[in-house]
């Protein structure tokens, strides 16, 4: 099972798709670290050139071999989450 302190979700609170991922992962009672790509400009830049678009939501996945893994997509996300962690 991955470590959940080795996501980051950045997002930006006025989108909505961001708002289904968050509201998905209150309901399976995932504390997920947020990233606000909309108010903090060097981590939407960090989005920008390590995740190669400046699309959220994005779940930046930290592996145990050191690799990291950018993953858009609401539902993919949220797939990923109840895959994952799901009780």
């Amino acid at each position: 099972m991955p470590d959940l302190n080795a996501h980051s979700l950045y997002h930006k609170n006025y989108c909505p798709f961001c708002l289904k991922v968050r509201a998905a992962l209150k309901m399976m009672n995932l504390d997920v670290a947020l990233v606000d790509a909309g108010a903090d400009r060097e981590a939407y830049q960090e989005l920008v050139s390590e995740g190669g678009r400046g699309m959220v939501p994005c779940l930046r996945i930290e592996h145990d071999d050191g690799t990291v893994e950018w993953m858009y997509e609401s539902d993919d996300i949220i797939e990923y989450f109840e895959d994952n962690f799901a009780k």
